[in-house]
């Protein structure tokens, strides 16, 4: 319960001529432990006595109207920066907002430029493309970001104690594997009530705080900042108190680009994005010796696999693997895989795309496997290729 109203407790005493034989004095109060904004509160005070034996009592009251305590929490959920691809579409980043308040509130929710990262010492030195940054809450029936399903751009009627996902979802510039960009998700109070309507924001309370003025849902709701309010307290009116916390961190920003403050009807927290490389290649060994065991003696075979996989969801061009034949090993001709189909040695496109370097000259020195057949097929994400070669030790 909240209320930031102190109002004194009149108590009716009988008569200072009166004789007391007995008298008893009993507090009646409110057990509205969790009182909703705009619930009455009273408070009721009964004097039981007797005087000369005859009984006597009185009471006295007073009432107050439950304050709206506007109190959230924006927190980031992926707990690390979101690995991201140079050039990628539809990178999601997700956050969780809290109602820690006492009534019912849509939220307003904004994308802002942030820095530095809140992960790591690395640098924010990227913001994704302009005109691409947009923010979806949660719509429940399926986890996580999906397209078709995710497509509200304010939090709509969350209740007191209750929760909801929200997503910024943004495309990338051409970057450098190893940049970040760090980005603050800002809520904004707004009036509830109405299921499926965008409420007004409160920019204001009824104590002098406000609201800086942002730009939300997406570019469609551009809200004025707070007007400050001189009206003063009243017991019978449900007031507006802001008292949501302050944002952590220096880039934990409001939507005025500057770090978040307490009660301000806003609160922020930060993620990132960091860029990584789009393929992944993962090489193993496998030991075969003369005698069918596992020593690598001279004259065993070391069988080579690489597994490489395209992440993200963008295609990759011009995507070749070259592997250099290690020292004190040779080559053993025909052994290249592709997918389990055999590979020629020679340079004999489009028979296939792989070859082994100086094969005709010997020792090979090293073999090469072009995924993008001459970059004429783009490797699409999500597709893994397994490449197989073998060598003999010397």
């Amino acid at each position: 319960m909240f209320c930031k109203k102190h109002l004194p407790l009149k108590i009716l005493s009988p008569t200072k001529t009166a004789i007391f034989f007995g008298f008893i004095f009993s507090l009646l109060t409110s057990t509205n432990i969790l009182a909703a904004a705009g619930d009455s509160i009273t408070n009721i005070a009964t004097i039981n006595y007797d005087i000369a034996g005859i009984a006597g009592s009185s009471n006295a009251s007073v009432s107050f109207i439950e304050d709206r305590r506007v109190n959230f929490l924006v927190t980031e959920s992926n707990g690390s920066a979101v690995p991201v691809i140079s050039d990628m579409n539809n990178a999601v980043m997700q956050f969780t907002i809290t109602n820690n308040g006492n009534i019912v509130h849509d939220f307003l929710v904004a994308a802002v430029n942030a820095s530095p990262n809140p992960f790591t010492t690395v640098a924010d030195n990227f913001d994704p493309l302009a005109g691409t940054v947009n923010v979806f809450a949660e719509s429940g029936v399926t986890p996580g970001y999906q397209v078709v399903e995710d497509t509200a751009v304010f939090i709509d009627e969350l209740a007191a104690n209750a929760s909801r996902d929200v997503y910024i979802v943004a495309d990338m510039p051409t970057r450098a594997v190893g940049d970040d960009a760090a980005l603050a998700l800002v809520a904004q109070a707004a009036e509830g009530g109405v299921a499926g309507v965008e409420g007004t924001a409160i920019n204001a309370d009824d104590n002098g705080n406000v609201s800086p003025a942002g730009l939300f849902s997406n570019g469609l709701t551009n809200m004025p900042a707070g007007t400050v309010n001189t009206v003063p307290d009243s017991p019978l009116t449900m007031e507006t108190v802001f008292n949501d916390p302050v944002g952590l961190n220096l880039e934990d920003v409001s939507t005025d680009g500057v770090q978040d403050v307490v009660s301000n009807g806003q609160h922020a927290d930060a993620g990132a994005y960091e860029v990584i490389s789009p393929v992944n290649v993962l090489k193993a060994v496998t030991v075969i010796d003369t005698v069918g065991g596992i020593d690598p003696h001279p004259g065993a075979t070391l069988r080579y696999q690489l597994t490489v996989t395209v992440s993200g969801n963008v295609a990759v061009d011009n995507l070749i693997i070259t592997d250099v034949i290690p020292v004190n090993t040779t080559y053993t001709d025909a052994s290249i895989l592709l997918n389990g189909v055999a590979q020629t040695d020679a340079n004999d496109a489009p028979v296939d795309y792989s070859r082994a370097i100086d094969i005709l000259s010997k020792p090979v020195v090293s073999i090469e496997i072009d995924l993008s057949q001459g970059n004429v097929v783009s490797v699409a994400p999500g597709i893994t290729n397994v490449i197989i070669f073998e060598v003999t030790i010397n």
